[in-house]
């Protein structure tokens, strides 16, 4: 090949500010890359810069930026598999990429489905198992982890916990309204019919009921 065909090669490698890397090339083009590309891609002065080496940065590019949005999703809140590959593909991320990055994580023990399931259950309770299951199931968790995850959900001892709560700032009311207004409120938190019937019933004899029924 002669010289006038060579392709550019890397002639310096700066630091840059928030982790990244100016690679000044021969011809004069500057690349701003991340520690990580340069680091994963063997980049050194002296390295040319020809379609195949430009295709690996490239690539090593969208996989270490699919890291960092994924890793900002993460400290948002907890998400589970399929809801932050989601998300990534809605960001632009290719479809190879964001699957990459979700077994990626899934090896570093930042994504856990499973573990995932209980937290929600946990830190969205008390409500009913109806709607937990169906948080999880929009959120992209498998039917029998979801089902898993709920299956302790006891909607009765749910919906009486939530009645009582509630019955103190009915007072006053006559039971009509009392009933309509506790079980809307029930209804919104995924409680059953039969299980609002008797938590209402329940919370008007124990703390509204003037000498009961």
């Amino acid at each position: 090949m002669a010289a006038a065909d060579a392709p550019p090669r890397v002639a310096a490698i700066r630091r840059q500010a928030r982790g990244r890397i100016a690679i000044d090339a021969s011809d004069g083009e500057r690349l701003i890359l991340r520690a990580e590309t340069v680091e994963l891609t063997g980049l050194r002065v002296g390295a040319p810069l020809d379609d195949d080496a430009r295709a690996r940065i490239e690539a090593e590019e969208g996989r270490q930026a699919a890291h960092e949005a994924a890793l900002r999703l993460l400290a948002h809140r907890p998400r589970g598999e399929r809801e932050l590959a989601l998300r990534l593909r809605q960001r632009g991320f290719a479809a190879e990429i964001a699957e990459a990055e979700i077994a990626r994580l899934r090896r570093a023990g930042l994504l856990d489905d499973e573990r995932f399931a209980r937290a929600w259950v946990e830190s969205r309770a008390p409500r009913g198992r109806r709607l937990l299951r169906h948080e999880l199931l929009a959120r992209g968790m498998a039917v029998e982890l979801a089902d898993a995850a709920t299956a302790a959900v006891d909607d009765r001892e749910t919906a009486l916990a939530l009645a009582r709560r509630r019955a103190p700032r009915l007072a006053g009311l006559e039971f009509g309204q009392f009933r309509a207004r506790l079980g809307r409120f029930l209804q919104r938190r995924g409680i059953g019919r039969e299980e609002i019937d008797e938590a209402v019933r329940a919370a008007w004899e124990e703390t509204a009921a003037p000498g009961g029924l």
